[in-house]
């Protein structure tokens, strides 16, 4: 399982999902309480990370999880996000993190099609009803790190 975060000054988006790159959970967290958000990836269960859940994918099949890979997002706030993940994660990698907020609009269409009226608008006109999409922005991360083929053994 990989963890993404998407680093921010106030708030942190994360996505638990799977190598095959479909989305198990994402949340959105305070920064400043990363060190709880941290202590509940620790758990390795859904459970835990219940209140700053979000989303749920297809992939949430179990309680339990795994995870084997974190990947950081370079942007603001990374280099302490980074030190805290590795308390809890084998392997935390910082990555590029451009244009992961176009992305994010398009991972949103995905799970929520545009219905009605919001079919006709053009895509790359459409903005999703929610303002914050730090947590796409992380499964974005995650999709583009796995796209280029670099995930370690």
């Amino acid at each position: 399982m990989i963890l993404g975060i998407d680093p921010g000054r106030d708030k942190t988006g994360w996505a638990l999902v799977e190598e095959s790159g479909e989305l198990v959970a994402a949340g959105i967290f305070a920064t400043s309480d990363a060190e709880a958000f941290l202590s509940a990836v620790a758990k390795n269960s859904l459970q835990a990370l219940s209140s700053c859940t979000r989303e749920t994918g297809a992939g949430a099949r179990d309680d339990l999880f795994t995870v084997d890979q974190c990947l950081v997002g370079d942007g603001t706030g990374s280099r302490p996000m980074i030190d805290l993940m590795r308390a809890v994660c084998p392997h935390v990698r910082s990555v590029r993190e451009k244009g992961t907020t176009l992305r994010a609009r398009e991972l949103y269409w995905r799970l929520y099609p545009p219905k009605g009226v919001q079919r006709l608008i053009p895509k790359g006109l459409r903005v999703p009803p929610r303002s914050e999409m730090d947590d796409f922005a992380a499964w974005a991360i995650v999709l583009e790190f796995l796209e280029h083929g670099e995930l370690p053994e």
